[in-house]
């Protein structure tokens, strides 16, 4: 019987394997997606390739180390060599996996040139894909793709940056009409483009790419490359298997004995590696130093709403309960990404009642959901509500504010800092987590010192947290009490899908749901303490903000890791509607401009466009009132009559940019002497790359070539060439 070579390439989502025979020719291949199960990984291959028939197991290196092998490579090197081997005529190569690509170059000879990859970043990665697939109830990016090829017509521009961004689009392109094949070819441009601005930008070249990895099969992906690189792209047979193939091929040119079968390859209990024992990196989540509400108010109850098309629930909390009668009061709205609030304060600062409602992507229909729970909230009560003044923060405040009529168009800093700083007069920090974004604030008796809020990745957000329950069968409003208590793994603070990574590799090395649940939390923490706040500026009385902040357990996950108490308001799901409010009975409003509650009975025609500006390809609601065009929905905040991206760089002046381009050398066409020496420009060496090609400038010039000074010796002499 002929013994075999089998080469394995086990990945994040799927496993490749390869038999190939001593004189180099496969004779069986399979591939599959493993869920993170390295269990069942294991009984396929051994179904698939029985152990008599495998002299060596060869494994790239991000292998699981559970499965047996005897030889280990780098994946990159395997990646390169089944090139050469079957491709040796090629010179550049794409290769998109599940959690990474990278764009490999090779020189004129076929030598290794460079390579370019993502970042930590898992937009354009085929794990992006197929989790987008599933949230259209599609069975992967197969089906994905076979329904994006039905499409004829233009596709919804979707936000592919982010797996959460993109669950928001996706709603917007289904309100939209657009159809199930449309959407799917704007998921695949969407990727392709995140491909293309990674890897082509200012490298065009005409010569072909080898196109090779899980997306590689996804001829949608590959024509919108094709057009977006100018270049014409290569797929073969073996698309999937370059890394198995490749170690195969790397075990047989290191050589060895292969007439004898693999010992560790056998069939049997056990044959799968045991793994280290459950590390557990945090511990128990415990509110100790910290007093938590109870965030029931007098009455709870939910308000069904239904306004053309979206049917949705408006949470209503009575917190006191007037005489009825005429009442004067403020309106505080905050219109959020993910959630529109609102609250109702009388005279006395006292809340009469809070509003919460999803905004699904429809701004304008979810307030018009919380006006109808207003009025029928007066109607309960027998209460007639006095308007003194109306008021909206969050990112559609200047949208809804204009067509409600408001008389406050207040920031989301500005907001939150008001009602915390009558919620806890001594505070002089905020953490505000809300559903795709995040805020640090600092204060100092009561005035703002400095606000950061996260950049366009929701990994340390209520959006991040929804998406784990939704994978693991949890509901949202029992995420708290099936975490706290629990010790938890460490796992990836960057993204859903990263996260997807960890999540089944920690179920497949036996740790309970709970315990990956209780993770996540302590990911968005680390998340928001790296990426937002500044935690050297983290003072002694911290305030809690945003509707994360009743989740029990990630306020435990912070005061763990900062030492602190965590204070959180009964209100912290409505601080942005709460300050608005309390902003209005300061500032006094002489006579309103509110249009009154019954614009929930009013139709307002609303229009949407794209821009274009960014890769964030935001979805623009506009709105036309009293000839005014009104919009909502830039992620960057840039009004909409301004034609320009708004830049967090508020001072206009870039130190990298600047340096880079001093520092920007020029390949020469040619080189003047058949010796050249090279200089990585890599870590200290590449401050100094100016200097030393002024040194390498200096050479030996004739005395024939140059005209002597009447006090230098005849002869050589070093003098100084500008660079060619």
């Amino acid at each position: 019987m002929t013994l075999n070579i089998l080469g394995l390439d086990i990945g994040s989502v799927s496993a490749t394997a390869v038999a190939m025979t001593p004189e180099k020719k496969i004779v069986k291949r399979v591939s599959f997606q493993h869920k993170g199960d390295m269990k069942a990984v294991f009984n396929t291959l051994i179904d698939a390739f029985p152990p008599g028939s495998v002299a060596a197991v060869a494994v790239t290196d991000p292998t699981p180390s559970l499965i047996p092998s005897s030889r280990i490579y780098d994946g990159r090197v395997a990646l390169i060599r089944c090139v050469k081997h079957l491709h040796p005529d090629i010179r550049r190569v794409l290769s998109v996996g599940g959690e990474q690509f990278s764009y490999i170059r090779f020189d004129a000879a076929g030598n290794y040139r460079d390579t370019r990859e993502n970042t930590s970043c898992a937009a354009g990665t085929g794990s992006f894909l197929d989790q987008q697939a599933r949230r259209l109830n599609l069975q992967g990016i197969e089906e994905l793709c076979r329904i994006a090829m039905e499409s004829s017509g233009a596709f919804p521009e979707i936000a592919s940056r982010c797996a959460v961004f993109a669950k928001t689009d996706l709603i917007h392109a289904q309100q939209e009409g657009y159809a199930l094949a449309e959407i799917c070819d704007g998921l695949c441009y969407g990727l392709a483009k995140n491909i293309a601005d990674t890897v082509f930008a200012s490298r065009r070249e005409a010569s072909p790419i080898l196109f090779v990895g899980g997306v590689a099969l996804n001829g949608v992906v590959k024509a919108h490359l094709e057009t977006l690189s100018e270049c014409p792209l290569v797929t073969d047979e073996w698309a999937l298997y370059f890394g198995a193939f490749g170690v195969a091929l790397e075990c047989l040119d290191e050589g060895g004995d292969f007439s004898k079968a693999d010992p560790d390859w056998t069939r049997g209990d056990g044959q799968l590696r045991d793994h280290a024992p459950l590390a557990y990196h945090y511990p128990a989540l415990e509110l100790r130093l910290s007093d938590y509400p109870d965030f029931d108010g007098d009455t709870r109850y939910l308000f069904d709403f239904a306004k053309e098309g979206l049917k949705s629930v408006v949470e209503v909390d009575l917190y006191e309960t007037p005489k009825a009668g005429e009442l004067s009061v403020t309106l505080g709205m905050d219109i959020g990404s993910t959630s529109t609030k609102a609250v109702v304060l009388d005279a006395d600062r006292r809340v009469i009642a809070g509003f919460y409602t999803r905004t699904s992507g429809r701004p304008l229909h979810a307030v018009a959901g919380i006006f109808e729970a207003v009025e029928d909230l007066a109607v309960r009560l027998g209460l007639t509500f006095l308007f003194q003044g109306v008021g909206t923060t969050g990112s559609g405040r200047t949208f809804i504010g204009r067509i409600v009529g408001a008389d406050l168009f207040l920031d989301e800093i500005t907001a939150h800092a008001r009602a915390a700083c009558t919620l806890s007069p001594d505070v002089d920090t905020i953490i505000e987590i809300g559903g795709q974004d995040a805020k640090f604030t600092t204060l100092k008796e009561g005035v703002v010192t400095s606000s950061v809020m996260n950049s366009v990745c929701a990994a340390g957000t209520g959006s991040f947290i929804e998406e784990q329950a939704l994978k693991l069968g949890c509901e949202v409003s029992d995420y708290s009490t099936r975490t706290l208590g629990v010790v938890a793994p460490m796992s990836s603070d960057r993204c859903t899908v990263f996260m997807e990574r960890d999540i089944n590799h920690y179920l497949a090395t036996g740790f309970s749901v709970e315990a990956v649940l209780a993770s996540a939390l302590h990911s968005v923490r680390e998340n928001y303490l790296v990426k937002v706040a500044d935690e050297g500026r983290i003072g002694d009385v911290i305030l809690f903000q945003g509707a994360t902040a009743k989740n029990k357990a990630l306020v435990a996950a912070f005061e763990q890791r900062l030492g602190k108490t965590i204070l959180v308001s009964k209100y912290c799901h409505l601080t942005g509607a709460l300050g608005t409010a309390l902003t209005l009975w300061d500032e006094g409003v002489s006579q309103t401009r509110f249009r009154g509650l019954g614009l929930h009975r009013q139709s307002i025609p609303v229009t949407m466009e794209v821009c274009t500006l960014c890769n964030n390809r935001c979805k623009i609601s506009v709105a036309d009132v009293a000839g005014e065009k009104v919009a909502y929905g830039f992620l960057c905040g840039r009004e909409y009559a301004s034609p320009t991206f708004v830049s967090s760089n508020t001072s206009g002046f870039d130190l990298l940019k600047v340096r880079a381009k001093a520092y920007r050398q020029a390949s020469p066409p040619a080189y003047r002497h058949a010796e050249v020496i090279g200089i990585p420009a890599a870590l200290h060496l590449y401050e100094d790359l100016p200097f030393w090609r002024c040194f390498a400038s200096i050479v030996i010039i004739p005395s024939s070539h140059r005209r002597l000074s009447p006090h230098r010796p005849s002869g050589g002499v070093r003098g100084y060439l500008p660079p060619p």
